[in-house]
């Protein structure tokens, strides 16, 4: 429920917040900061939206424009992490002028969080993308990020191993064990199982009308299934008591967090590597594929890439990778062949 010209805390995370426009705004960190917050709150009101391409837009008045592009082009998906970076970016420097902004401002934002070389350039990609679009739509003159450079992102550069597999359905309960088996088998993406209704399931298919690369291809996503996914799915329809497909214990479709915490507490009370997440049941899917002699083209069909670029920078150089390894270990492992006699040396009689 919205709590209109009130602000209020957010326990989960420490923040005084405020709704404004329908968006939900940081104030002030810490709940002794509720002066600060109603300061920040009255700056707010205080400062009236203006177009984005006036001469004295600001920052905020970009970004929000941007985003409501956003909701009417982009999938949720796509919007959810250009409002969450933008609402942030937004509430460091919205009040900046935008003929002020630099990339210093950028990185000043980011060098102010603790975050990861992955989320960092997400930060700036998202942040860029306003006003690269500001300037594709002729709001403005000129892109002020223009030649922003941002981090490499980290990109999980394994699969998970058929060991480490093993050893999460040995620790899972039944529910987790099926999304766990289903994400092996089909390959797709963990959202794309988690949110997986019945209405898209057919009985030798998905067919996934939205999905992360409808926007480039324009085609539904479709999902084959191998013949004991599709025993599998015959079993969970008889079963089924919600129009999702995948459920927890508790009868309710899968989160993030939910799957984020379940491959957690099973890191904790086994020696599984750290780095362990459920996505690398896809690159495992992509990189057996490669192994076992599946072409490119269709490897990439298989799992909803819109070209092969990502085939070939992650799926084949894992698979060329594995293999040299697998190679390597057999060679070691050899009994080392017994040195063959050489010719007899001639005896001397003296």
């Amino acid at each position: 429920m919205s709590r209109p010209n009130k602000i209020w805390f957010r326990r989960d995370i420490g923040w005084w917040m405020v709704t404004l426009g329908g968006s939900k705004l940081r104030l002030a960190q810490g709940r002794a900061n509720k002066k600060a917050a109603e300061q920040k709150f009255h700056e707010l009101k205080a400062v009236s939206s203006q177009a984005p391409e006036a001469p004295t837009a600001r920052v905020a008045d970009t970004i929000e424009a941007f985003l409501n592009w956003a909701e009417r082009h982009l999938s949720p998906e796509a919007q959810r992490n250009l409002k969450w970076y933008g609402q942030m970016f937004a509430e460091r420097w919205g009040n900046l002028l935008v003929t002020e902004l630099k990339p210093i401002h950028v990185t000043r934002w980011v060098d102010e969080k603790t975050w990861g070389p992955t989320t960092q350039h997400n930060a700036y990609r998202s942040v860029g993308r306003v006003f690269s679009w500001a300037c594709q739509q002729g709001v403005l003159a000129t892109n002020p990020l223009k030649g922003m450079k941002s981090p490499r992102p980290h990109h999980r550069e394994r699969a998970m191993t058929d060991e480490e597999f093993r050893t999460l359905l040995r620790h899972s309960k039944r529910d987790f064990k099926i999304l766990l088996y289903s994400l092996k088998t089909t390959g797709c993406r963990p959202k794309e199982a988690r949110t997986l209704k019945w209405a898209q399931v057919q009985a030798d298919r998905w067919i996934l009308t939205v999905h992360k690369t409808v926007h480039k291809t324009g085609r539904p996503r479709v999902i084959y299934l191998t013949a004991s996914m599709q025993k599998l799915m015959a079993v969970l329809r008889r079963e089924a008591t919600s129009e999702y497909v995948f459920l927890n214990a508790r009868n309710k479709p899968w989160t993030v967090n939910a799957m984020r915490q379940r491959i957690s507490r099973i890191k904790d009370k086994t020696e599984l590597a750290k780095d362990l997440c459920v996505y690398l049941l896809r690159h495992a899917f992509g990189t057996n594929a490669i192994l076992n002699g599946v072409d490119p083209v269709t490897v990439a069909t298989c799992m909803g890439h819109s070209s092969l670029e990502m085939i070939s920078r992650v799926y084949v150089h894992l698979a060329d990778k594995q293999q040299h390894l697998q190679d390597a270990m057999e060679k070691a492992t050899q009994r080392p062949a017994s040195p063959k006699p050489g010719p007899a040396s001639p005896r001397s009689d003296a």
